[in-house]
């Protein structure tokens, strides 16, 4: 048993020597270098309601509290999809006022 113990050693010695120890140490995570999301969504002139009569699927609603204060109605993102094409809903109540607009996911780019 002490022989594995003493090879041990001189392998954890050897891995310091060679300079493994930087292949495992972890780098912290850089800030993003570039501005915005990474991707784009175009304002759409349709309702939720067109978008699905034109074909298009619910997939998932999301509830979002990070806007809202304690109590207040969450905003409620709805995202759909026909074939690849991805578009999202978003209703949102501040107050008395409600707003709602759809978009489709573009690509972004320059």
């Amino acid at each position: 048993m002490r022989l594995w113990t003493t090879c041990g050693a001189i392998a954890g010695l050897a891995a310091l020597l060679t300079g493994a120890p930087a292949a495992l140490a972890q780098t912290p995570v850089q800030p993003p270098t570039s501005e915005g999301h990474p991707s784009k969504w175009q304002t759409l002139d349709k309702s939720f309601f067109d978008l699905v009569s034109d074909g298009y699927k619910l997939v998932t609603v999301v509830f979002d509290t990070s806007q809202t204060g304690p109590g207040a109605e969450p905003d409620v993102h709805y995202f759909l999809e026909k074939g690849t094409t991805v578009a999202k809903c978003v209703f949102r109540k501040r107050g008395e006022t409600s707003f709602y607009w759809c978009y489709q996911l573009a690509k972004a780019g320059p």
